[in-house]
């Protein structure tokens, strides 16, 4: 699930889930230019919304706008997805605050939308109704939410009207993650791609600039913190501005990039191409919403290459048929880990694949030759039985390991474990063996050992086993020898155990075995390529 939601506003097109935002507003109209669009984008992205409203822009005021640009709204309503009320309705007018059931109702609303499965809870609050001596508690509640929102699904939005908030600007943004431009000082003042200033900050004095600075830093670090960085890129002069963010992003060493056919050839990856020019041609048509939204390679100062996923929104200039786009502002955050991520989980799945088919394979042999050899059913059940209990001990060591291999000595000690370990030595050197070579070891050593408690050495207790191995030249070498159990015969014909020594270790293994039926014990040679 993506950390971030489109906004709906043109200052920052996208907002990380757990912000809580400031606004500041002279007139309904800039109400409505900023929650309109702002509640179109959480309805279109499948979020759970709550607009409570208030001065200068009433519940059916907004609702009748909203209604414009989303014309199924009234079942929107119905369906529980938004509710748009009156905030004299919605607050305790003139009662005292209670911040912490405020924040645990804001939590109880978000843990209803996940389960509803909706995307997130998105609010606004006109905050005009709030009464000087209410003002304490109810910035105590706006700490308290700053504080709650964090890690959750979550985007809140404050706004307050200007003519009630003189002389506390400073404190209302210093409780909010960041502050929405009105209409009117977005058309007086010029945007940075670090900051969103807002009108009611236009104050004289040092405080201003220092605060102005603070948010700055904070939100640059918050920036690279989630790896993420903005740019605008404008039509005229086909130029990209980047922020220092973007710049370690996209590998500029200066903040403008000439889009030229040289330049983005060079910069992004030719596989993208394609993809990343249609959704530019989608975003730039004047019918459409101008939501540009992408993920692409683009190349390193050394070369390498940087997964990115980048979003935005086109500026618009006229209306109608005089509609043309002049640039296009967004931003931009690293995928690379999330890629390289999905690329091992890929190789994972389908080297689960191929282990499960291989497993498969063995089983449906070892059945096939068991119930070839079989007297009867009920000893052919247990034979078949037995032989994949070794099998499944030989896998949860390969578990312990992450499937990384194991060690021969664990291997040979778990296959024996149940055949009278006391008359059973083994020695030899720390070797780790392949996956492949686990099984096939667990599956020989099994055999030798059932073979031995039925006929050999172990089916008296003076008998012993030894079992011995080293590594000459990368193969290994393992040996078997029985003692002190009653005289070998060979057998009249090849039973499961000799065709699994001889034929299936020889495939899986790369190498060979030799069986010897020598009187005074069965003997097993096996010859494996590590």
């Amino acid at each position: 699930m993506k950390p971030w939601s489109p906004s709906g506003l043109q200052t920052v097109p996208h907002l990380q889930w757990g912000s809580h935002l400031a606004h500041f507003f002279g007139t309904g109209d800039e109400l409505r230019d900023v929650l309109v669009p702002y509640f179109q984008a959480g309805l279109d992205n499948n979020e759970r919304c709550l607009w409570v409203t208030g001065q200068a822009f009433n519940a059916e005021e907004a609702r009748s706008a909203l209604r414009a640009v989303v014309p199924d709204l009234d079942k929107r309503e119905r369906e529980k997805q938004i509710e748009i009320a009156n905030g004299d309705e919605w607050y305790a007018k003139g009662e005292a605050l209670r911040p912490h059931e405020l924040v645990n109702g804001l939590i109880t609303l978000e843990q209803d939308a996940l389960g509803l499965g909706y995307a997130g809870l998105r609010t606004n609050g006109n905050c005009a109704w709030v009464s000087q001596d209410q003002w304490a508690d109810f910035q105590d509640y706006e700490r308290l939410v700053q504080k709650t929102v964090r890690g959750r699904r979550m985007i809140c939005m404050c706004s307050y009207c200007v003519d009630t908030v003189d002389g506390t600007h400073l404190e209302i943004m210093g409780n909010h993650d960041l502050t929405v431009p009105s209409a009117s000082s977005a058309a007086r003042g010029r945007r940075s791609s670090n900051v969103i200033v807002a009108d009611a900050f236009a104050t004289d004095g040092l405080g201003h600039v220092e605060t102005l600075e603070r948010q700055k830093r904070t939100f640059d670090l918050a920036m690279s913190a989630s790896r993420m960085g903005t740019w605008r890129y404008t039509l005229g002069d086909n130029i990209c501005v980047y922020d220092e963010n973007a710049q370690r992003l996209y590998g500029l060493t200066e903040a403008r990039f000439l889009h030229d056919e040289e330049g983005v050839k060079f910069k992004f990856h030719p596989d993208d191409m394609e993809l990343m020019w249609s959704r530019v041609g989608q975003a730039l048509d004047p019918r459409g919403d101008g939501r540009y939204d992408v993920e692409y390679r683009v190349r390193q100062l050394d070369g390498s290459w940087r997964w990115l996923s980048a979003w935005g929104l086109v500026e618009f200039e006229g209306d109608g048929p005089d509609r043309k786009p002049v640039a296009i502002a967004g931003a931009s955050m690293d995928l690379t880990e999330r890629k390289q991520a999905e690329d091992l989980q890929k190789i994972f799945f389908n080297e689960l694949n191929h282990r499960v088919k291989n497993t498969l394979a063995t089983i449906q042999a070892i059945t096939a030759q068991t119930l070839r050899a079989a007297n009867d059913l009920p000893s052919a059940r247990v034979a078949v039985d037995q032989r994949i209990r070794a099998m499944a001990q030989a896998h949860d060591l390969l578990v312990l390991r992450a499937w990384d291999g194991a060690d021969l000595a664990d291997v040979a000690k778990r296959a024996l474990h149940a055949f009278t370990p006391a008359q059973v030595q083994m020695s030899g050197i720390a070797v780790d063996i392949s996956p492949k070579h686990a099984l096939a070891l667990s599956l020989a050593l099994h055999e030798l050992a059932t073979n031995a408690i039925k006929y050999g050495a172990l089916s008296r207790p003076e008998g012993r086993v030894s079992v011995q191995w080293g590594v000459q030249e990368g193969m290994l070498h393992l040996g078997w020898e029985e003692s002190g159990g009653p005289p070998v015969l060979p057998p009249a014909q090849k039973g499961f155990g000799s065709r699994l020594l001889e034929d299936l270790l020889i495939r899986d293994l790369g190498g060979h075995t030799k069986l010897d039926y020598d009187a005074a014990g069965v003997r097993c040679r096996i010859t494996a390529a590590l």
